[in-house]
């Protein structure tokens, strides 16, 4: 899959490039960036060497084709839910602090993962923009 049946299947769906999505994308290039280099390090090496190596280049891009379809999966959940992990996140756990009067404890198995998946892929968004 490339950027352009991404945004296809995107398009297709009204699908949002939130921030949870682009920490799937930001995973998807690091495989594409790897993919490139051990292209560009086996440029010069004999056949043998070169045959080696596509069993890593098929292993990163079957990662990296995974992460794209992770990024969508996100995308449609953000779309089901109604609001996206990270740039609502906090707004919907002040929404469930009001509902059960500030005792979480109280939340729903589902409304618990939606706060640990907000909470994750916050996480996961900040240490991406730090290695930019």
């Amino acid at each position: 899959m490339d950027y352009n049946e991404f945004q296809a299947i995107m398009l297709e769906n009204s699908y949002q490039q939130s921030k949870a999505v682009e920490v799937y994308l930001n995973k998807a290039s690091y495989y594409t960036r790897l993919i490139k280099r051990i292209v560009e390090n086996t440029a010069d090496k004999q056949p043998i060497v070169k045959v080696k190596m596509e069993k890593f280049i098929k292993m990163y891009n079957d990662k990296r084709i995974e992460a794209v379809w992770d990024a969508i999966s996100v995308a449609e959940l953000e779309k089901l839910q109604e609001w996206k992990f990270i740039e609502d996140g906090e707004e919907f756990i002040l929404q469930l602090q009001i509902k059960y009067q500030g005792k979480l404890k109280e939340a729903t198995e589902f409304e618990k993962k939606q706060v640990e998946l907000a909470t994750l892929y916050e996480q996961a968004y900040k240490r991406g923009k730090l290695h930019d």
